[in-house]
């Protein structure tokens, strides 16, 4: 499964919910002001990235709103037909069940001890009616070996959770690792060969 092609990973832009700090897994909230530009500072960051090395290239994201969203002011900035962007469900965030829509002060209130379980067991842990960390590792991984497989250069939009699962299995991280990266979205990063460079959209943007 190790990737020869590049792999680049973008999250999508702020959302209404993020700054509310709600969950969102599988609900959607729409992109703010600000996510909206960091959507397309890093479609010009990524332009100036693939023109380094022409070529083909595949689109994936995420059929969730937010996702969709970014992807098209992404596009937008590589003056990509939206056409050219695949769905695929495999790239939809972990699944919250009944805590999406809520924020965790609000989940706390019933569930007092729901975060310190959930580090205590990262990967086997399952909010009600939602997905556990194992699940979303198996679809990643699977998407992740076709990716590799294809030996196409590749741009992926995602999201926090999900993202940073497919950057984990691709740089050998545990459940616990992949807990804890870093999930930006003023950034994406380029996946190859076992390694992973965080590049800086308004930098690259603006260089």
């Amino acid at each position: 499964m190790t990737l020869t092609a590049p792999l680049y990973m973008v999250r999508h832009g702020e959302t209404a919910w993020n700054l509310e700090r709600r969950m969102q897994g599988s609900k959607d909230s729409t992109l703010t002001p600000r996510g909206r530009e960091q959507a397309a500072a890093m479609g010009r960051a990524l332009a100036v990235e693939l023109a380094r090395e022409p070529g083909p290239t595949i689109f994936l994201r995420s059929p969730l709103g937010r996702a969709q969203e970014t992807s098209l002011l992404v596009g937008r900035a590589l003056g990509l037909d939206p056409a050219e962007w695949r769905d695929d469900i495999r790239l939809a965030e972990l699944g919250y069940g009944q805590w999406e829509g809520f924020t965790w002060p609000e989940i706390e209130i019933d569930h007092p001890d729901a975060m310190a379980t959930w580090r205590a067991d990262p990967e086997g842990f399952c909010p009600p009616g939602g997905e556990t960390h194992h699940d979303l590792r198996r679809r990643s991984a699977e998407l992740l070996a076709e990716i590799a497989a294809s030996s196409v250069r590749t741009v992926v939009v995602s999201h926090g959770v999900s993202g940073a699962v497919m950057r984990g299995l691709h740089l050998g991280l545990d459940a616990r690792a992949m807990f804890v990266l870093e999930k930006p979205q003023d950034a994406f990063f380029r996946l190859i060969a076992g390694r992973e460079e965080r590049i800086l959209a308004m930098e690259m943007a603006e260089s």
